[in-house]
């Protein structure tokens, strides 16, 4: 028997039996299913936060005080900027502190968290202008009562009007109230959950001068500080942040006090932890395959059991062992190539879904599309093995005895 008649045998038995072929091919569909969205949503995470990563940059120094006994003296404040400045390789200083507090919009009050940022903040961690300008020097300098709002809230509070100029009344909760004027809004930029996550209660982002926060809360220290270098190595960024170490120690005149972390070391972290996440998705979706061919099995075995008569008649009338055990393997190979071929369809449209819903690029990889169609055929073959052999080995004069 050559191939394709065994192709249009195996055929010619899913036909007959559709709603037992269907049932027997969900198991399969939904284990290719999960593999192809998870590895699309992974992939597309995984760029995404590198696009991230890659519009900060990573050579990025994050500089804070060690955690232990606090000495008034050693805590940062708004004078190591320019310490840490002094650095030649230091490119940019920067540093952010928060304060939360109310806003009142109308009748009604929302809760808000303030960013107080420094001048070359913008600079580290950039942020693309809708409108107006982002927090600079002179307004640092003179405290000045000015806010940068996001696109988002302009959208939906000011009608369609001009939103700079617009003022903001503000309480903080030390109980101290700001009258802001708008001078920047901030594009809105599409983010993983996102959309899911706007709502009335959720709270309003505004940015101000560092030092009119502080000003209001009457505390200049800060908790963080961020630097950034030129693109260099890793061993080159090392040096770089010995130097700032002592340059901080040298200062305050204590050792041991500071430490310093890469932005880089957190973009590995977070690949690392999203890593462990798929793959313990993946090590599920193999387990749902593994047991959509266990049920394979079964269907086959039922089948054999079923046309012990026709492998009996076709062995009177000369077929051999291997062309039953062909017929049977085709089957089960046409059982998960089509459940294969079903659940990468899905796959895709799924990924793209969940993808549209977080607005990430989604990502499609193609090897992994390859694997999983040839995974799910290896799969047919494997589990097809034994009823197969079961079905050659049945002795033809006993099966046309069978009722």
């Amino acid at each position: 028997m050559n191939i394709i008649e065994s192709f249009k045998q195996a055929l010619s038995s899913l036909r007959a039996n559709k709603l037992r072929s269907i049932l027997t091919m969900v198991g399969i569909i939904m284990g290719v299913f999960s593999v192809i969205t998870i590895v699309a949503i992974g992939n597309a995470t995984q760029s995404y936060m590198d696009n991230e990563f890659a519009k900060i940059g990573a050579n990025v120094l994050v500089v804070y005080y060690k955690s232990g006994t606090i000495n008034s003296n050693d805590i940062l404040k708004n004078d190591d900027l320019k310490a840490i400045g002094t650095v030649e390789e230091i490119k940019n200083v920067g540093t952010a502190i928060s304060g939360s507090g109310s806003l009142r919009l109308g009748s009604k009050n929302r809760t808000a968290s303030i960013t107080g940022i420094s001048s070359q903040y913008k600079e580290i961690m950039p942020a693309e202008m809708a409108e107006g300008r982002m927090i600079n020097d002179i307004d640092n300098s003179t405290r000045s009562n000015v806010v940068v709002i996001t696109e988002e809230f302009a959208n939906a509070n000011f009608n369609g009007q001009n939103p700079i100029g617009q003022k903001l009344r503000v309480t903080l909760n030390s109980g101290s109230s700001l009258n802001l004027t708008v001078v920047g809004v901030t594009e809105t930029e599409d983010s993983p959950f996102g959309n899911m996550m706007v709502n009335e209660n959720q709270p309003v982002s505004l940015t101000i001068p560092m030092t009119t926060l502080q000003s209001y809360y009457g505390d200049n220290t800060l908790n963080y500080i961020y630097a950034s270098v030129e693109e260099t190595d890793s061993s080159e960024l090392k040096k770089i942040a010995d130097k700032v170490v002592r340059v901080l120690e040298s200062k305050h005149g204590n050792k041991d006090k500071y430490a310093i972390e890469f932005l880089s070391d957190y973009q590995e972290m977070l690949n690392s932890m999203l890593g462990i996440v798929s793959s313990v998705l993946l090590v599920v979706a193999v387990i749902t395959l593994v047991v959509g061919g266990i049920g394979i099995v079964n269907i086959l075995l039922v089948s054999v059991t079923e046309r012990i008569r026709e492998i009996g008649v076709r062995k009177a009338l000369g077929a051999r062992k291997r062309d039953i055990v062909v017929q049977f393997i085709t089957e089960s190979i046409m059982l998960t190539g089509i459940s294969g071929l079903i659940g990468i369809l899905f796959g895709i449209l799924g990924g793209f879904l969940i993808s549209s819903l977080i607005k990430i690029p989604p990502v499609v990889n193609i090897k992994v599309i390859v694997l999983a169609f040839l995974g799910s055929v290896a799969l047919g073959l494997l589990f097809g093995v034994y009823p197969a052999k079961k079905a050659a080995d049945l002795d033809p004069i006993e099966s046309l005895r069978y009722e």
